[in-house]
């Protein structure tokens, strides 16, 4: 990895899996424009600044659906309580493309947001909905669903992967599912950029994915104690 990085980068990590489709009603989103206006009729109203742990850009990387990015940013609200402000979007940037396999290297992503990290921003997070990979050993190239800098400025989160095995289920419930694992994977990997590792405590938030993206399914969508206390202990997490 580039020297530009802290020697830590945490990944949720999925092997190749089958296609399936997806759905759900919008979550609510404290979700600003990069001029501080509302993003879109719909999303709820920013409360004062000072009710917030800091501020994150949110960062399309090519067309990314308005779904998708209230979601995401409705995760870093509820379970950190960091306001969320939607920054310009960018397409993904040619220097990341990995021809061999067809989709884009992530670590290479972070390299190349981390410095346009806008000037009102605490951290980055670009979302997209290409497939994105990085190297895992023995693996030169393996697909991910995001990755991050442990307690660093950037991470990325990917949509492509989480779309897929979602069951024999309705549309609507399919639709469901891939809108709570997008919850997820944001929440997790935002994590990782405050400081916390994987945590061994099942259903956690945090948990490691351990190559399958069924493990967002029984997630309980929360942080664990062991992890609030990390978070509090820092001054990252207020207890409600």
């Amino acid at each position: 990895m580039n020297s530009f990085f802290k020697p830590i980068t945490l990944i949720w990590a999925v092997a190749f899996l089958s296609c399936s489709t997806s759905h759900g009603a919008p979550l609510p989103a404290a979700l600003s424009s990069e001029d501080g206006s509302e993003k879109k009729p719909g999303t709820v109203k920013e409360a004062d600044d000072e009710e917030y742990g800091g501020t994150l850009a949110l960062k399309p990387l090519g067309d990314v659906p308005d779904q998708a990015i209230s979601t995401a940013s409705a995760a870093i609200r509820d379970v950190y309580g960091w306001k969320v402000v939607l920054d310009k979007k960018a397409e993904l940037p040619q220097i990341a493309w990995y021809k061999p396999r067809k989709r884009w290297r992530a670590e290479k992503i972070l390299a190349w947001i981390t410095p346009r990290m806008p000037v009102w921003a605490d951290k980055i997070m670009a979302i997209t909905v290409k497939d994105i990979s990085t190297t895992k050993p023995p693996h030169e190239d393996w697909g991910i669903c995001g990755l991050a800098d442990l307690d660093g400025p950037a991470a990325v989160v990917s949509t492509y992967r989480i779309k897929k095995k979602l069951g024999k289920l309705t549309p609507k419930e399919r639709k469901k599912k891939y809108l709570q694992r997008l919850r997820d994977l944001a929440a997790h990997e935002f994590g990782h950029q405050l400081c916390l590792e994987h945590c061994p405590n099942k259903g956690c938030i945090m948990e490691d994915a351990k190559g399958t993206v069924l493990t967002f399914d029984h997630s309980t969508s929360m942080l664990c104690d062991d992890c609030k206390k990390i978070l509090v202990g820092r001054g990252l997490y207020k207890t409600k």
